[in-house]
Formats: C-alpha cells, structure tokens, sequence
C-alpha cells in the first residue's frame, strides 16, 4: 500500500490509500520479461473531491471532466543485473599512432658466459715464394792461418855395409877461426799471424817481433821444417789489433 497526497483545482487536499491495478502490474512484467526485475509503475491519479457529485448532476450529460494528472509514484525498486550481451564485431583498426620518442639509453647488460671453444680450423694453403732476399755485402778475408805441423818422420832407412877401415891419416896444421855470417829478415806486417822464414837452406839461430805497447801476444816461437830438423824462421801471433805488429827471425847462411 502507498500513501499518496493529491489536490485537485478548486478542492481540498484529500490522502488516499492507492493499490496499483492488476493490469498495471501484468504490463509491467509484459515489458520487462520474464528474466528481468524492474519497478512498479505508479498508482493512478486521484478524482477530484466532487466527483460523485457532478457524476450525478450529469449523468445524462455522459462523462465527467478529466481529474487532474496525479503525482508521479515513488521510483520502482533496482532490478537484477540482465545477462552479458553477445560481442559487438570487431571494430575497423585505427590509424597508426605518431611515433614515440627514442627512450633513454638502457644500462648495458652483464656479460654473458664464455662460449664453448670452435673446433679447429683447416689448414690455410701455403703462401706463394717470396721474392729472394737481396745480396749481403762481401765479407772481409779471414786470418792467416798458423803454421800446420811437420809430417811424420819417415822410416830409417837400412845401415849399409861396413867398409874397410882406412888407413890412419897424418895430422893436418891448425886451421884459421872460423867466422858465422848471419843477416834479420822481417815477416809480414800489421797482420794477425806474422811469419819470417830464412832463404834457401839457412837456418834461424833467433827472432822476435816488434808491436805497439800494451799488445797481447799469445804466440812466438821459432819456424821448423821437420821433427829434428833446424829453425828455418820465426813466428808470432796477437789477439789484439794488428797494427803495427810483425815478426821477424835471425838467419844464419849455411855454406
């Protein structure tokens, strides 16, 4: 039940207590279906104090004047969530959108694992020859060397057969002195090895050689041509600079 307040033109207030039609609320369902809830619709206006009495005073006259409009009912209760309709169809794509600015630059990521080593590569083709190497200067002549050692001594030969002894020689007169005539021959200079060798068949009875102070000499000795045989020269050696170094042997003539 609803109480409603209503007035009418020329009448008093009245308050009167409305139920809604039937047919109202059959229609009201009719609308709204079987699955949906919605409000009630509002009661009916309310007639006009003298209805009844200008009914009567003109019942032959047919209908009465039409009552005012009556207040619009209280609002229907909320009715239930309907169902989710089907899916709209896919709308048509929009326009690209302008392209965003480049952000900012990203810290650099950590680095990754070491990676398995590749298996080993073939072998590359050989390289082609390469052009021959230019002609070295020519080096400087080497050192004389020493004196090579005498050969073996040959076999002694067989004694011969003994002669007859002779015949005891008479005494000869004494003889004039003797005299020894010898003479200096020089080697080669500003060398390593220097060799000073006497002529023919003479024979060294000496030698040395001459150099600038402080020169080492490893080597200074006498020349022979055989194992037992006599001097024939001189010989000396240095290690340092050759400058101003050279040998030299005291000959004696043999007659």
């Amino acid at each position: 039940m609803k109480s409603v307040t209503m007035v009418s033109a020329g009448a008093l207030a009245v308050v009167l207590n409305v139920v809604p039609s039937t047919q109202a609320i059959a229609d009201a369902i009719h609308r709204s279906g079987t699955e949906h809830s919605v409000g009630l619709p509002g009661p009916n206006g309310a007639l006009s104090a003298d209805r009844d009495k200008d009914k009567d005073k003109d019942k032959d006259k047919g209908k009465g004047e039409k009552g005012d409009r009556g207040q619009r009912g209280p609002r229907g209760f909320q009715g239930h969530q309907g169902h989710q309709g089907p899916q709209g169809f896919q709308g048509v794509p929009g326009a690209t959108g302008a392209q965003g600015p480049q952000g900012e630059q990203g810290d650099p990521g950590a680095t990754g694992a070491q990676g398995a080593q590749g298996e080993q590569g073939d072998v590359g083709a050989t390289g082609a020859q390469g052009d021959p190497g230019v002609q070295g200067p020519q080096g400087d002549a080497g050192a004389q060397g020493f004196q090579g050692d005498a050969g073996a001594q040959g076999p002694q030969g067989d004694t011969g057969a003994q002669g007859p002894q002779g015949f005891q020689g008479e005494t000869g007169a004494q003889g004039d002195p003797g005299t020894l005539d010898t003479y200096v021959v020089a080697g080669e200079a500003d060398v390593a090895t220097s060799t000073a060798l006497c002529f023919d068949n003479d024979v060294a009875t000496g030698g040395g050689y001459q150099a600038a102070d402080g020169t080492t000499v490893d080597r200074n000795s006498p020349v022979f041509a055989a194992i037992g045989a006599p001097a024939t020269g001189w010989q000396a050696h240095t290690v340092a600079p050759p400058e101003g170094f050279q040998a030299f042997a005291v000959c004696a003539v043999v007659p």
